[in-house]
């Protein structure tokens, strides 16, 4: 009488098996590395954004409030070096009431100042606007009525 192996599989091809699956799961972590190391790291730089954005409104906002009529405000507030290992570049612009941070790799995030070019012209001590790397932005409020 002969003996019937009954395990199923062989070595060889349980190893075909093992290799394929890897094989799959890498290439699988290859096509979404997007997902795994570029998205979460760009909710981080966002959030920095948001950050640095949302302190430089509310400081503005704190500076029209107190800004008496015919008078000048100059305040100055630190920016951090990078921002996600991005250079940037901050823009007050009064006549469509927002702060403007704009990254040299392609962020691009808006701050609203609501009613701010009714009240006043602001500005930047530099005429581009201010850049990371600066360390301090002076800004200029003007109240013009």
């Amino acid at each position: 009488m002969r003996k019937i192996d009954k395990k199923g599989t062989t070595v060889p091809l349980t190893f075909i098996i093992f290799a394929a699956a890897a094989l799959v799961f890498f290439a699988s972590l290859y096509l979404y590395q997007n997902a795994f190391v570029d998205f979460p790291a760009d909710v981080v730089i966002q959030q920095q954004f948001n950050d640095l954005g949302n302190a430089l409104s509310t400081k503005t906002t704190c500076a029209i409030l107190t800004l008496p009529h015919e008078g000048v405000v100059e305040f100055t507030e630190r920016l951090p070096y990078k921002i996600g290992d991005h250079n940037y570049q901050v823009l007050i612009d009064a006549p469509s009431d927002e702060i403007q941070l704009y990254s040299f790799k392609g962020y691009s995030y808006n701050y609203t100042l609501s009613g701010m070019r009714a009240e006043v012209n602001a500005s930047t001590s530099e005429s581009i606007g201010a850049c990371g790397g600066t360390k301090e932005v002076r800004i200029i409020l003007n109240r013009t009525i």
